[in-house]
């Protein structure tokens, strides 16, 4: 690894290294949280819909979502590390950027019907009708999957510091979400299952507790990832350090205007330079290949670089 930005909150983590050859150990790495997500999604519905705990089938539903958000990062992601060509000059990184935004807005719908599920069982207990009593084994299986989410946690916050690929720390962070929002499940499921009947209307209230935890997911990629669709400016951090090292390039006369974007797992860079007016093309060609060189020797391989070279008249 060659640069790195990491905010204190964990939530973003920008890597400027070779991605090359690093698809097939993300697909191995989704692989495994896909696997592991579905085995939790049917032990949640599952258990939550016979051991009767709105809690655990929100857990369970939040699961799915997990579930169907790995198969959309499997499908993505692969095509995201295709080679640019003449139909995307650019590469393929913003199917990336694409499959962090369709998770997010499934997030949210998900949260939507988590909370219409919960006020519903809260208007019912308001009105008199005695919720049924969850099962022991719920308690059993929400303690599982605390300790499965964190262990995916650990696995994609790995994997995401291997690839470089921010949406694998997202993912990460959300697999650790969950596990912080199981805590308030498990509360609400054991109370109502040894408590007694008065306390279980705790159970569809740590539901809408769940709630919060998946919104809050779902706007920290959501956000991000359209403004990345948008081409949105990359980070200040990284800005100012491609800068610094056009800056030094010798022949470098002054930098006229600098974008930049992101492109999935790729960072776009165009230059316009001023430099020497009697330099030939040659020369100028010469300082061009200098700049990218010394960008690509300092942040990584992934970075697209366009300069454009003027004559500089002062």
């Amino acid at each position: 690894m060659l640069f790195k930005h990491e905010h204190n909150n964990g939530l973003e983590l920008l890597l400027f290294e070779d991605v090359a050859g690093n698809g097939g150990r993300i697909r191995k790495i989704i692989s495994v949280g896909c696997g592991i997500n579905a085995l939790l999604m049917i032990l949640k519905l599952t258990v939550g819909y016979y051991g009767h705990s709105d809690a655990l089938m929100a857990d369970g539903y939040h699961s799915l979502n997990d579930f169907a958000a790995d198969l959309i990062m499997l499908l993505f992601i692969g095509i995201s590390f295709r080679k640019a060509d003449k139909r995307y000059s650019f590469g393929y990184g913003k199917f990336e950027t694409f499959s962090t935004f369709l998770i997010s807005l499934f997030l949210l719908f998900v949260a939507f019907h988590i909370t219409h599920e919960a006020i519903d069982s809260i208007q019912e207990y308001a009105s008199g009708a005695v919720l049924p009593q969850p099962d022991v084994w719920t308690v059993v299986v929400i303690v599982i999957s605390m300790i499965a989410k964190e262990g995916l946690f650990r696995y994609y916050r790995w994997g995401s510091r291997k690839t470089g690929t921010t949406v694998m720390l997202t993912n990460a962070w959300h697999h650790r979400s969950d596990a912080m929002a199981s805590v308030a499940t498990l509360i609400g499921v054991s109370f109502s299952h040894f408590l007694g009947e008065s306390w279980r209307i705790l159970d569809p209230i740590a539901s809408l507790i769940l709630v919060v935890f998946i919104v809050v997911a779902a706007i920290k990629m959501l956000w991000p990832a359209f403004t990345e669709l948008m081409d949105h400016s990359c980070d200040r951090v990284i800005t100012e350090k491609a800068e610094k090292i056009v800056s030094g390039v010798k022949g470098v006369e002054k930098i006229l205007s600098f974008k930049s974007r992101k492109n999935g797992h790729y960072f776009i860079f165009h230059f316009t330079i001023a430099v020497d007016p009697s330099l030939t093309v040659a020369g100028a060609g010469k300082i061009s290949g200098e700049i990218e060189k010394n960008l690509r020797m300092e942040m990584g391989q992934n970075v697209m670089i366009g300069v454009t070279t003027v004559p500089f008249y002062g």
